[in-house]
């Protein structure tokens, strides 16, 4: 799943479950369950600064502290992790999340490639629109 769309989803999680840290952990339970939906990735280059942005987003119109943007950070940690593996920050064989190590019992993959990103970017606005609905509530 593009790195931008686990950013949304989570942002819509940590909205609705408003504690900080049920919000981060929701957050990155959610990105194993997007990891399993059929997906187009991009190359990081890509994919950095669509993520970037969407944080900026994020940051601008809830705050840090936010619970969309903790849920927006608890959904990109284990892509972290996977990142500090490929970059040798930690050795590959010591990241644990279930659809990055291929080495590990637990490791249950991720969905089929797809051509398009267009469901990608569906339900990234979907997700942002919840992450906003006390905001739509309130009007």
């Amino acid at each position: 799943m593009m790195v931008s769309v686990h950013v949304a989803v989570g942002a819509a999680i940590g909205a609705g479950v408003r504690r900080p840290w049920a919000a981060f952990f929701s957050g990155a339970a959610s990105h194993l369950v997007c990891d399993l939906f059929p997906h187009k990735d991009y190359d990081i280059k890509i994919e950095a600064p669509l993520a970037a942005a969407m944080f900026a987003y994020l940051i601008t119109r809830y705050g840090i502290a936010s619970p969309q943007v903790i849920g927006a950070f608890g959904a990109i940690a284990p892509d972290a992790e996977n990142a500090a593996g490929v970059i040798g920050l930690i050795p590959k064989s010591k990241t644990i999340f279930p659809t990055h190590n291929e080495d590990k019992p637990w490791f249950v993959g991720h969905g089929p490639k797809v051509s398009s990103p267009l469901p990608q970017v569906a339900l990234a606005i979907i997700c942002l629109a919840l992450a906003d609905r006390d905001r739509n509530a309130a009007a």
